[in-house]
């Protein structure tokens, strides 16, 4: 999960819908968890009937019974407003240049996480380019119990269909936060040599995005699967347990009613009168059908459990089966900066001057040792040396 990551919870929720309906003009008067909504006349929406209404704000699955609309993250009035939400905004348009960003530099982690401090920093923009920064939600469940969802922020370069997660934390830390005042700041800015976009470049880098946005929550994916595999097994054993006892009922039941039968027929041998002997023949047949009856379910049982109890065993895992789904439901093009940075670095009296590629947002590419070759990273990170510039592996 990175920083761009948002589980669809109650709190995140709640910002959200205060901030979308006061966005609308609405009035918002909140007692406990019942909020009362009043929204302009000349405001039309599709998720309520009316201007006036009632919000219950909990984390609880709505009931047929529940007379007020229920904001939580799973409830159907949740989800009409944040699809009408999407479909009036789907999508928006920002320029990011260094003086946006009041030139506040990313640092990448092998300058933080080294004991190395930034002099100075200075970025020279040699090209503009293009990006969209795409809002996928992932939605997770399983036919029996599990259901979550996930909102993931992700940008993709145009040209180069690179990912761009410093960009990406940059636009959704200070600009895309509910209430922020930053986006209408610099929303439908240009730069100056901006590339047209063609139908077929915007539909491949959404599809991308979905892609990476689905890999970046690849961990709690595998966390739902796991427990939704744990759940299979515990439900599969349960059911062999119950079978086994059923076998045991089974055979204690055949045991029974055969002794049954066996003084049935001495009644029948035995029988004083006509009568008695047809009762006595009328009981023993009513005692064999229920035994064929029994043993035809033994069998079965038995059949099923030399099989391994393999078809309940693929029920059982076919409604434990996580599925994933994603949804790209708002999209914003980014126009920024890219070029070089300079980075002016000090460390015990030493100083060395270090530049790499960067864009708004970031190093954009991989950055190796001058020394060693290695690659700098959180865990190697850059050290300098009297003779020039090192990393924790070579010095």
């Amino acid at each position: 999960m990175t920083d761009a990551t948002h589980a669809v919870t109650q709190s995140a929720l709640e910002t959200f819908a205060k901030a979308y309906l006061t966005g609308l003009g609405a009035s918002v008067r909140e007692n406990k968890n019942q909020w009362s909504v009043r929204l302009p006349n000349h405001v039309d929406v599709d998720f309520v009937e009316g201007s006036e209404f009632e919000v219950t704000v909990s984390d609880q699955v709505a009931t047929e019974d529940d007379s007020a609309h229920l904001l939580a993250p799973e409830s159907e009035f949740t989800q009409h407003m944040l699809d009408e939400a999407a479909e009036m905004t789907p999508t928006g348009q920002i320029a990011l240049t260094k003086e946006a960003t009041d030139s506040n530099y990313a640092y990448p982690s092998w300058i933080t996480e080294s004991s190395a401090e930034v002099a100075e920093a200075t970025f020279s923009p040699y090209y503009d380019r293009t990006a969209v920064t795409v809002f996928v939600r992932i939605g997770v469940e399983t036919v029996s119990e599990y259901q979550t969802q996930f909102l993931e922020a992700v940008t993709i370069d145009i040209q180069s269909r690179d990912q761009l997660p410093g960009l990406t934390n940059l636009l959704v830390s200070d600009y895309f936060t509910p209430g922020g005042d930053q986006i209408s700041q610099h929303t439908g800015e240009s730069l100056k040599g901006e590339a047209a976009i063609s139908s077929e470049e915007l539909i491949e880098a959404i599809s991308d995005s979905q892609k990476a946005a689905k890999s970046e929550v690849i961990e709690e994916l595998q966390d739902i699967r796991q427990s939704a595999s744990r759940a299979a097994t515990s439900e599969f054993e349960e059911y062999q347990q119950l079978q086994e006892q059923r076998i045991n009922d089974l055979q204690n039941g055949i045991s029974s009613l055969t002794d049954r039968l066996q003084r049935l027929a001495t009644e029948v041998d035995e029988a004083g009168s006509q009568h008695q002997r047809v009762e006595a023949l009328e009981r023993r047949k009513e005692v064999k059908t229920e035994i064929e009856a029994l043993e035809s379910e033994l069998d079965e049982i038995v059949q099923e459990k030399e099989q391994g109890y393999s078809t309940k065993q693929r029920e059982i895992l076919g409604r434990h089966a996580i599925n994933a789904n994603t949804k790209p439901v708002a999209l914003t093009l980014v126009s920024y900066e890219r070029g070089e940075i300079e980075f002016n670095l000090s460390e015990a009296g030493k100083q060395q001057t270090i530049r790499v590629p960067y864009a708004i947002g970031g190093v954009t590419d991989e950055t190796t040792c001058e020394s060693c070759g290695e690659r700098l990273s959180e865990k190697n990170p850059i050290h300098l040396t009297e003779d020039g510039i090192g990393c924790k592996t070579c010095c």
